[in-house]
């Protein structure tokens, strides 16, 4: 199976960028101020959550740390790259300096376990993500690195949900200043390049891309409004776990259900899109009065197989026709009478065609068919064929003939040439009284 690479929306690739150097500037800023406020004994700056205790210096320098290795990666250049990280691994060492500084402070109690070994362990996989990213190393594991972060963040803000609705203990000490870093952290990460790893997906130009850029925030939010609201239910109203469980289970069914009817409403504004931008596409390659392709769509079919002939020596053949004597039917009954017949050709060129061949309206009442892989002498059945078809119709006025001149393409072949050799077969065609098909001579 041939792998189909993915094409990116620029836009939406410049937006993920913009957004993680914004995450990098607002991460840093926020640990600095937090890291004065401890610096200075200043509680109102050393916390972002009141009533929560302060931001310890370790974890302020480390988000300190990752905002700047998240903004220099981001930046081109040798000196700019090793500086990035260099820092991802300060931020890994001061992981493993709070693990170490809570081993050698004495006994670890269950906070220390809930809370302060969870912080080190967190500093320890971010600086080993932002280590992959700024190296682009290891796409995988780096993932891996950036789903684990992840689970850990919506963790955290599971148990602050619960705590919210209970009122009671946050289940980490100082999960809203902590979480939030992280979650902003990581999502950084993942958006600093946003055409490889889990991100080409939400940057693509596909339905896929559409959908993963609406629906991934809320599948990441709803697991914190289910505790919070399952919580509200046991806590704030007093009710049973059963009948808590079985409220949780309708307001389960009815989030997921306005969730599909979210995809479903924008699967179907994305369909009509894609009609319009189809019928427009076909409006400008369409000639209106024959149902065929024009000249500008025949130009770029040309194009092509001149090319893949070039590349591949994809042999195919070229069939010039003219309407005879239409000039003359269009004075005897009228051009409404002529654009009749124009439709009419059309009609039966159409009819007479493989899927893969293309019939164009060149201008006027000629008109040219392009046959991929298609040598002369197969080129001649189709002329047969055609005429067939025109000496056989049932005219509404008088019968219409059609001249048809042939010719297969060669190496060397420009834009021109094969046009030339297969107009100068139908000039013969015509010289020779029409109603006949004439292949072009070597020599052409």
């Amino acid at each position: 199976m041939i792998a189909v690479p993915f094409h990116q929306d620029p836009r939406v690739v410049r937006g993920f960028t913009h957004f993680s150097r914004a995450v990098a500037v607002l991460t840093s800023v926020v640990a600095l101020i937090l890291l004065a406020g401890w610096w200075w004994n200043v509680p109102l700056l050393a916390t972002a959550a009141p009533g929560q205790s302060s931001m310890t210096p370790n974890a302020a320098i480390g988000f300190a740390l990752c905002g700047g290795s998240l903004l220099l990666s981001q930046e081109t250049g040798p000196l700019r790259s090793r500086l990035a990280s260099w820092l991802s691994l300060a931020v890994m060492a001061v992981g493993v300096a709070t693990f170490g500084e809570y081993v050698w402070a004495g006994e670890p109690g269950i906070d220390y376990l809930l809370d302060d070994s969870l912080m080190a362990l967190v500093f320890v996989l971010l600086g080993s993500l932002g280590l992959l990213v700024s190296m682009r190393r290891w796409l995988h594991l780096r993932e891996g690195l950036a789903m684990a972060l992840l689970a850990i963040a919506m963790t955290g803000l599971a148990s602050y949900g619960i705590a919210l609705a209970s009122r009671h203990s946050l289940l980490f000490d100082r999960v809203p200043v902590y979480t939030m870093l992280l979650l902003l952290a990581v999502l950084g990460w993942l958006s600093s390049t946003p055409a490889t790893g889990l991100t080409r997906v939400a940057t693509a130009d596909t339905l896929g891309g559409a959908f993963a850029r609406r629906l991934l925030l809320p599948a990441l939010l709803l697991p914190v409004l289910f505790a919070f609201v399952f919580e509200v239910l046991q806590s704030g109203l007093g009710l049973p776990e059963t009948l808590a469980f079985a409220f949780m289970a309708l307001f389960s069914g009815a989030a997921v259900a306005l969730l599909v009817w979210w995809v479903a409403n924008l699967l179907d504004q994305l369909e009509r899109q894609r009609r319009e931008t189809l019928r427009l596409r076909n409006d400008a390659d369409t000639d209106t009065l024959t149902g065929l392709a024009n000249r500008r769509a025949f130009d770029d079919a040309l194009a092509n197989l001149l090319h893949g002939q070039r590349k591949h020596d994809a042999m195919f053949s070229l069939l010039m026709l003219d309407l005879d004597r239409f000039k003359s039917y269009n004075d005897d009954f009228g051009h409404l009478a002529g654009d009749e017949v124009l439709h009419i050709t059309g009609h039966l060129l159409g009819a007479a065609l493989r899927p893969s061949d293309l019939a164009a309206r060149y201008g006027g009442e000629e008109f040219a068919l392009l046959l991929p892989q298609t040598d002369v002498t197969r080129a001649d059945e189709v002329a047969a064929r055609i005429l067939d078809a025109f000496r056989s119709y049932a005219w509404p006025r008088r019968a219409v003939t059609i001249s048809i001149g042939m010719a297969q393409s060669a190496a060397g072949d420009g834009d021109t040439d094969l046009v030339q050799r297969a107009d100068a077969a139908l000039y013969d065609a015509k010289h020779a009284g029409r109603n006949r098909a004439v292949a072009a001579t070597a020599a052409r």
